[in-house]
């Protein structure tokens, strides 16, 4: 039977390095979020799928996928807002913050562990980024090698069909032998690619696949795809990400299709060329082109017959009121996204000062509206390898200043006290030259804080039951005694 002890230490060494190093903190981080923020959407789209449109929907998964290219800037964004009198964690002039530093992990596995889990992280997004610079080099190659419409009867029916959906970039029309299914991609000068079938397709036939890609165009679905992809790689590890993405591309077919209809169109001749379409590109049932990340088949396979249900079963709706319906749910989910967007960016639910075995203290209720310093990051001194080797312990009482821009001047450290003395006291100011704070702010303008004071305790084995060493100086414990620590112990540091 495994030694539950032996588990319990291997799992506090894989997670103490994890938690310590700043970007697979913000990574993890990031990912606990994103999770929350897909899961509201999922559920806000389960709750209003029978009363939204297409299009309605299309806007919601697009819009949460926003929300995820928003989220890492939340921190800097917050950052910038003042704190209001009353909220928050804070920190005061005279503030005594007690942090534990123990020898429990070496340097060289923290190194191993933290670079092995960020590479894990960075290798699939590098090849989710080539795959995508590989796409974009196909679609350049499909364009160059794809032979121009020059039928009079189809340049004009693009024309005015480009006229009528009031798509005023200027749009070509290639036929190409490499794809199955028609497509259309570009931005500033857009192109809708066809198969060399199309040559054969009737005037009722063209007309629906161009009304069809048209949309897509007017709708810059080929933009938003290709910024809703780069934003899944980011969170390639959350599952629900590429669970959206799906739904935003597969709601962006039936948007078109209901463009279609809305033109006009009636929905059984639709489906019926829809059909007759795939019949003639037999090579479309095989989905060829199915996963290329930035075209969207027409004719896939996997979706037609559930395309072809939705056009039969779509409850018509007037331009107008779709219209007003898309304006309606852009306002709610604007409002939606700021609140949740809010509540993540003032919330950290992994920090890099948390560890495995070592409960957060809980804050002090802010005493006064100038309690507006919140400490960001606290940097965890290493414990010098001599006297971790020779079995000395001790602790630094160090004070500083924290600037207006939230950093720690290295001509505002010194030490007040140590025990032993110059034992500890590189390793602590080295890491009090690290600190981060969110600066204090007064009538809206940042303020440097004097006298905020750190007792860093040097112990080979912590003790959770000992909040204090009993070596530190009476004048330190009494402060300690009038405010509590207002920063969490950070994760045991190494030896050094």
């Amino acid at each position: 039977m495994d030694n539950p002890i032996w588990i319990a230490d291997a799992g506090q060494m894989l997670v103490t390095p994890l938690l310590q190093a700043p970007l697979l903190q913000l990574i993890l981080d990031g990912l606990l979020k994103s999770l929350l923020l897909i899961a509201a959407f999922v559920l806000l789209d389960r709750l209003l799928c029978r009363r939204l449109s297409s299009a309605s929907r299309h806007l919601i998964w697009l819009n949460a996928l926003l929300c995820l290219a928003v989220l890492p800037w939340l921190p800097a964004l917050t950052a910038l807002w003042p704190v209001s009198p009353g909220t928050g964690q804070s920190v005061t002039t005279g503030a005594l913050i007690e942090l534990t530093v123990s020898p429990s992990v070496s340097p060289g596995t923290q190194l191993n562990i933290g670079m092995a889990l960020l590479m894990i992280y960075l290798l699939p997004l590098a090849l989710l980024l080539f795959r995508l610079v590989v796409a974009l080099y196909k679609s350049q190659r499909l364009y160059l090698t794809a032979v121009p419409e020059t039928e009079p009867a189809t340049v004009e029916l693009l024309a005015k069909l480009r006229l009528s959906l009031q798509v005023s970039r200027p749009v070509r029309i290639r036929l190409s032998a490499s794809i199955d299914s028609p497509v259309s991609f570009g931005l500033i000068r857009p192109v809708i690619l066809l198969p060399e079938q199309a040559r054969d397709w009737t005037e009722s036939m063209m007309t629906d696949v161009l009304l069809h890609e048209l949309s897509h165009i007017k709708r810059l679905d080929w933009l938003t795809t290709l910024l809703a992809y780069v934003v899944a790689s980011l969170y390639w590890m959350n599952p629900l990400v590429w669970f959206a993405l799906k739904q935003m591309r597969d709601q962006s077919e039936h948007s078109c299709d209901s463009a279609v209809l809305a033109a006009g169109r009636r929905d059984t001749d639709y489906a019926e060329n829809l059909l007759d379409v795939a019949t003639r590109c037999l090579h479309a049932r095989r989905g060829r082109n199915g996963h290329h990340p930035l075209m969207q088949p027409m004719l896939d396979h996997n979706t037609l017959t559930t395309r072809i249900s939705h056009v039969l079963e779509d409850n018509k709706m007037q331009s107008t009121d779709m219209k007003k319906q898309i304006r309606r749910s852009a306002l709610v989910l604007g409002l939606v996204s700021t609140a949740m967007l809010t509540a993540l960016g003032t919330t950290q639910l992994l920090s890099a000062q948390e560890s495995a075995g070592q409960p957060q203290r809980p804050a002090p209720a802010t005493r006064s509206q100038n309690e507006e310093m919140l400490p960001i990051h606290s940097e965890i001194p290493v414990y010098p390898r001599v006297a971790a080797e020779e079995g000395i312990e001790g602790w630094v009482h160090v004070r500083f200043t924290v600037g207006a821009d939230g950093l720690i001047p290295a001509s505002s450290i010194s030490v007040v006290d140590a025990e032993p003395a110059d034992v500890f006291n590189n390793s602590a100011v080295n890491a009090a030259e690290k600190f981060q704070f969110r600066p204090r702010t007064v009538d809206g303008e940042a303020v440097a804080v004097e006298n905020v004071q750190y007792v860093f305790r040097y112990k080979l084995e912590a003790d959770p039951a000992d909040p204090l060493d009993p070596a530190v100086p009476e004048s330190a414990r009494n402060l300690l005694d009038q405010q509590p620590p207002l920063a969490p112990k950070p994760p045991v540091a190494p030896a050094g």
